[in-house]
């Protein structure tokens, strides 16, 4: 049977745009074709009872520390595959006449159209909602624009929109493999391609390890409550080494953070339903890919607080906490688990909690939410990359975010918006459709 690779897309997208241009490269790794389906967010939203609304972006209801780490991340990712990309000054703009236009092509030359569309919003910065624009494009692969108001277009539009809807999506880029969609950006490409049998297929790298050079240094900031910083800490220690980077481990309290940055202290509680669905999924995901065994805790969130302090008077207790936390599904929040849990592990459980409870230790987490805050983060894990000299190269947000930490530790260095000539670096996309 053939392979089928089907991409999910709506011109207004950014993240849509750049997965767009890698998208065909990873089904022909896995000979597989490549079904263009263009989708109207907007519906889509609607149909998912997105917070933000049929209208709205996804940033909208996002805290303003979010919105800035999101902007430099899609920066920072156009760099990394090397993709243009110039912020639309119209943005965002109603794209429902050019994705008409996509479907009014034949199937073979719609890949070319989509491409012209994102290059003219993404890069050429037009406005594709104008009919002189559209006109253009049909004039250029002899597309008829009046067939972007007939009923079979019309349908088909919305037909692709439903179905997606159907099937738990709420975003785009979605990548569909014998039903089952991955969402996220272009980094979960690489996800869709293993489902195609490209077993070895993993998250993109531009950089080789460094030989003979000063190493960097990487700051981990993480919680035992966030089960993203548990999959970070799988790979962390890894990532420093191939890198030869100097690692620290600094725990911090991420429901403070949230708390102080005005995002919801339970964020899984905020999210729709089928945002909560597919989070399990892209977890479950990810620790297929590791070869990580979760055990969702029993009890959730985790009150890491007292777990936090513990590492913080011995650093090698990390695994063991963990691994009692998010694989053995062990309350790490009870003080007498904790103990038990400390003690097997062939530390001095009773030492440890005394210690965890000294002004020194408390001090010392409160300085580190003092910190992660003051550097703009908006979750866990977050990585603070320093050069050798002791400057902040990059901070960046998430575990599914590695393979650039990894590329900027080899040297790789994306550009700031600043030093690209653009204005306004610390929001430039602030309505970028996710």
């Amino acid at each position: 049977m053939a392979k089928v690779l089907e991409f999910v897309y709506d011109i207004a997208c950014p993240y849509a745009y750049l997965a767009s241009r890698q998208v065909e490269d990873a089904a022909r790794r896995c000979g597989a074709t490549v079904n263009w389906l263009p989708i109207l967010l907007g519906g889509l939203y609607e149909a998912s009872n997105a917070p933000q609304g049929k209208a709205g972006s996804a940033t909208d209801v996002m805290a303003k520390a979010k919105q800035q780490i999101l902007a430099r991340d899609l920066s920072m990712q156009a760099q990394h595959v090397g993709v243009p990309l110039v912020h639309n000054s119209k943005h965002p703009i109603r794209t429902v006449s050019a994705l008409r236009l996509i479907l009014s092509a034949a199937e073979g030359l719609r890949p070319v159209v989509t491409h012209e569309l994102f290059k003219a919003y993404w890069v050429n910065n037009c406005d594709v909602s104008d009919e002189k624009q559209l006109q253009s494009i049909a004039n250029k692969y002899n597309l008829q624009m009046d067939a972007l108001n007939s009923d079979a277009i019309k349908l088909q539009l919305h037909t692709n929109t439903m179905r997606l809807a159907e099937m738990g999506a709420f975003g785009v880029p979605c990548f569909i493999v014998d039903g089952q969609f991955y969402w996220g950006q272009q980094d979960r490409l690489f996800l869709a391609e293993r489902a195609l049998g490209r077993h070895d297929a993993k998250p993109r790298r531009n950089m080789r390890p460094p030989y003979n050079h000063r190493p960097h240094t990487l700051v981990y900031y993480h919680d035992f409550s966030s089960p993203w910083s548990f999959l970070a800490y799988q790979q962390v220690a890894g990532v420093a080494k191939e890198t030869s980077a100097i690692l620290i481990c600094k725990p911090f309290l991420v429901g403070a953070l949230f708390k102080s940055i005005g995002t919801p202290v339970e964020p899984l509680k905020a999210l729709t339903s089928s945002k909560a669905s597919h989070f399990r999924k892209d977890l479950n995901d990810w620790c297929d890919y590791l070869g990580v065994k979760l055990q969702w805790p029993s009890v959730f969130p985790i009150l890491s607080v007292r777990a936090l302090r513990v590492a913080l008077c011995n650093e090698e207790v990390m695994r063991t906490l963990y691994c009692a936390a998010w694989i053995e599904n062990k309350e790490i929040a009870q003080k007498s688990v904790l103990y038990e849990v400390l003690t097997k592990a062939g530390f001095d459980g009773g030492a440890l909690l005394e210690q965890a409870e000294s002004k020194e230790i408390k001090e010392l987490l409160r300085k580190h939410n003092d910190e992660v805050l003051a550097l703009g983060a908006c979750g866990a894990p977050t990585f603070q990359i320093l050069d050798p000299d002791g400057k902040q190269v990059a901070l960046l947000w998430g575990q599914d975010r590695l393979n650039v930490v990894s590329d900027i530790l080899c040297g790789w260095r994306p550009k700031s918006e600043t030093e690209k000539g653009l204005s306004d670096p610390e929001n430039r996309y602030p309505m970028a459709r996710l």
